[in-house]
């Protein structure tokens, strides 16, 4: 029997209220959203967050929080979707805790496994609701749902898809006016779209155009000043040109909001080893061999590999010549 939630069906919540619920910049959200990672599921003409979308931003937050990795994340979050409409019990009913290594979702006749790996959460689903019920009666600016930013939401996907279908062709240069179009056209339809503006720096610095591609990745932070790809992309950009203290730096911020980005541990690596600091570089790459093992053989693409293969040579060159010493 499909879950009957104990509340309204139409009852959503507007992302400055999932923020303030949270604490999670709306910038934040939005780029969750944009990207894919967590989307408001709300239907109708004022759309929003479901109180199974807060469910998951609890779980996501928590996770992140915790040092846990983004993939490992998403796999926890797909898990815990595809079960909780099959729970006969009231959302309310619902306990989620860590359980060693298990991410446990406890009801009535039991409990279930979402999903495995290093989890640290522990909360009621019933007292998540009442504290969004709560966050709803706060005082609020009156706003609508802007038709604009669906619709770009809409172009970056097509985007996205268009661009990755030419790449798994090995045909990337026939999409690049295509989907650099698209991207365009969404940042039309929605300027402060930022995960477009990111999304169409990368492909500008993979064919050369440098500039333009800092100009994107600029444009990023000033909208979502907490994005780690954006800086990541920057602080490659200054690697690449040879200004490696601004490169460190901007790499050091990336990890400190995001420390399971691996290759920031491998950009970090490369730059320290410019300026000689070798004991810190060590640690960064052995963090990122470490993670590209722990990762799934179908998250592994090539270039990872090809990058997980220089960094185990360097580590035993540097382990060679400290014994050498």
């Amino acid at each position: 029997m499909p879950l009957q939630p104990d509340a309204p069906a139409e009852q959503c919540y507007r992302a400055s209220e999932v923020s303030r619920l949270f604490g999670v910049p709306v910038s934040r959200l939005r780029y969750w959203s944009q990207s894919g990672f967590i989307r408001p599921t709300g239907t109708g003409k004022r759309g929003g967050y479901r109180f199974t979308d807060l469910i998951s931003i609890k779980v996501a937050k928590g996770l992140l929080d915790a040092g846990v990795p983004l993939q490992r994340v998403r796999r926890s979050l797909d898990a815990l979707r595809r079960r909780l409409p099959d729970i006969e019990e009231p959302l309310a009913a619902l306990r989620i805790r860590c359980d060693h290594a298990r991410v446990l979702v406890e009801e009535e006749a039991g409990a279930f496994e979402a999903d495995t790996g290093q989890l640290v959460l522990d909360f009621s689903v019933g007292t998540l609701r009442t504290e969004a019920a709560q966050v709803l009666e706060l005082p609020r600016r009156s706003s609508s749902p802007r038709d604009a930013e669906f619709s770009a939401q809409a172009i970056f996907l097509r985007a996205r898809e268009r661009d990755a279908q030419c790449r798994a062709e090995r045909r990337p240069v026939e999409a690049f006016d295509e989907v650099e179009a698209l991207y365009r056209e969404a940042l039309e339809v929605d300027p402060e779209f930022a995960a477009a503006w990111t999304n169409l720096g990368g492909l500008l610095a993979e064919h050369g155009d440098l500039e333009e591609a800092r100009d994107a990745f600029d444009e990023a932070l000033k909208i979502d000043p907490d994005q780690p790809e954006a800086q990541l992309n920057l602080s490659e950009l200054a690697l690449r040109d040879g200004d490696f203290e601004l490169s460190i730096a901007g790499f050091r911020r990336v990890l400190a909001s995001a420390p399971e980005l691996l290759e920031a541990h491998y950009g970090l690596a490369r730059a320290l080893l410019e300026v000689g600091g070798k004991s810190q570089a060590v640690a960064h790459l052995r963090r990122f061999c470490e993670g590209v093992t722990r990762l799934p053989a179908d998250q592994r693409d090539p270039e990872l590999e090809a990058q997980a293969h220089a960094a185990q040579a360097v580590l035993t060159e540097l382990s060679l010549g400290a014994d050498g010493g």
